[in-house]
């Protein structure tokens, strides 16, 4: 067996250490000052967030493994990634889910294209390959925004039916749009 010195420290420490890495690369992309000129959706409150800090923060929620919103609470209690990122505290589930619940259709076409142009003009592909894609979702119980429709895996019940495009060249996706299922 191997004798690993263990040593004590003062200094702060999360299990995140890496999103040390991600910060640098969001600093490096200049992304915050581009998301600063789109039209997001602002708090009400005195103490609302910044849309940019909430937008950032649900970027480390998903970065550290998040997939639900509630999931990005555990990093609330995280000083030490909150300080790494220049934040004072990071927002709870119920910020995410009012933040993103005030995108519309209208929302969505004013705020996301113009990124996407930015974005594509960082990393200059030249000209793109569009592939669309569909598929079926099954839902089960009274999904919002599901309804009946054509589901070759279950006949008669509610489905999603979303549309994705994809550029071929970067792997990445350009669009969605989660339709209903009829």
């Amino acid at each position: 067996m191997v004798n690993l010195p263990i040593e004590y420290s003062d200094k702060p420490v999360t299990p995140f250490g890496g999103m040390a890495l991600m910060k640098r690369f969001v600093d490096q992309t200049g992304i915050r000052e581009q998301l600063a000129t789109l039209d997001l959706p602002q708090g009400g409150s005195n103490r609302a967030y910044d849309p940019v800090h909430i937008i950032e923060s649900f970027w480390l929620g998903i970065w550290t493994g998040a997939s639900r919103y509630i999931h990005c609470d555990w990093l609330r209690q995280d000083q030490t990634l909150a300080a790494i990122f220049g934040y004072e505290s990071l927002p709870s589930q119920s910020t995410y889910s009012r933040f993103f619940g005030k995108f519309s259709q209208a929302r969505n076409t004013a705020v996301f294209p113009p990124l996407q142009r930015w974005f594509f003009a960082q990393i200059n592909v030249g000209a793109v390959t569009v592939d669309f894609d569909s598929t079926v979702i099954t839902r089960e119980g009274s999904q919002e925004g599901s309804a009946k429709g054509y589901n070759p895996n279950r006949k008669g019940r509610n489905s999603h039916h979303p549309l994705m495009a994809f550029i071929s060249q970067t792997r990445m996706v350009a669009n969605a749009w989660l339709r209903p299922g009829n």
